[in-house]
């Protein structure tokens, strides 16, 4: 970083942005290298789950701690979305981002200096070519960030500073409301450490899907999924994808299937009548997983209450 500002930008392509958001990482450095990179990256969860500063189309990203700063880049309306990087001063920045920044380059590079000139990488990588947390080739493709309690509970944050900002003799209140729940976020974390974590009580972690909608949940607690559909759970899954179910839940000992609260009752009998064994006799069992992506169907029930389902239904379907 030779120069005092640099121009970072997403574009649109074949008509649309890959993504309306995405957070990205910066921290200082004063060695520009692959060593640094993978040094640094240790601590960029951290950055995220604390909370990233929004920008929006043609804000700046300045005030980057020595430590890192998490930003959160909000494209506009237009066809491209530019941001200004205030860089004055430091030698060098490590860059994690959400998505690879390719994906939103249509006719420019994503990183320019002040004079328009492309800025190049002395090293990088793209998810998950070097060993960082679960699930990392996923998550640029998955939207349900929600389902991990700790990436929901910065979104919580970046909810109460847009209030506090906008309603200032609340911001108390905001906050403690803010606080509050962030507190039922840790709760749930922590349930879900005790028993998918490092020192869990579920000694499996590998579970099937019939939506490929869980990367979070496998970043932040190492629960593998084996799934009939990707990203859109319409459709009919493809011959292949059903014999490497069959072949998972026969290898790895899956004993059920986490379908979400609206699946089409009857979708997955033809699949459950081939698990059939001396050790299913019924086949797979079916268990909700909730994906939060409709408005419950117990008007009762909240975030909080379903993803604590969604802990014991995992605990269930897992056999712990």
């Amino acid at each position: 970083m030779s120069d005092a500002t640099h121009t970072w930008s997403m574009q649109k392509v074949d008509g649309a942005y890959a993504d309306p958001t995405m957070w990205l990482v910066l921290i200082p450095t004063h060695s520009a290298s692959e060593d640094t990179m993978h040094d640094l990256e240790d601590g960029v969860d951290a950055l995220v789950d604390g909370g990233c500063t929004v920008v929006e189309d043609g804000e700046t990203m300045d005030n980057i701690a020595t430590s890192g700063t998490c930003f959160e880049l909000h494209v506009g309306t237009g066809d491209d979305s530019t941001y200004t990087i205030d860089t004055d001063g430091l030698h060098g920045l490590a860059m994690y981002a959400q998505h690879v920044p390719t994906e939103f380059e249509r006719d420019q590079h994503y990183l320019k200096d002040s004079t328009g000139a492309d800025i190049e990488p002395a090293a990088q990588e793209g998810a998950g070519a070097h060993d960082h947390g679960h699930g990392d080739e996923e998550i640029a493709f998955d939207p349900h960030s929600w389902l991990d309690p700790l990436a929901f509970s910065a979104q919580v944050e970046v909810v109460y500073t847009a209030l506090a900002k906008a309603f200032p003799d609340h911001a108390d209140d905001f906050r403690a409301n803010a606080d509050a729940y962030k507190a039922q976020l840790a709760d749930l974390d922590e349930g879900f450490e005790s028993a998918f974590g490092d020192d869990g009580t579920c000694s499996k972690n590998i579970a099937a899907a019939n939506h490929n909608a869980y990367a979070y949940i496998t970043q932040r607690y190492g629960v593998e999924f084996v799934t009939l559909h990707g990203i859109d759970p319409e459709g009919e899954p493809s011959p292949a994808t059903v014999a490497e179910v069959l072949e998972r839940v026969e290898d790895d000992g899956i004993i059920a299937i986490f379908v979400e609260e609206y699946s089409a009752e009857g979708a997955l009998d033809s699949l459950i009548a081939q698990t059939v064994s001396d050790d299913l006799p019924n086949g797979l069992e079916i268990l909700t997983l909730h994906t939060m992506e409709m408005a419950p169907s117990d008007s009762s029930d909240d975030y909080v209450s379903l993803m604590g389902e969604n802990l014991e239904n995992l605990k269930t379907g897992l056999g712990c």
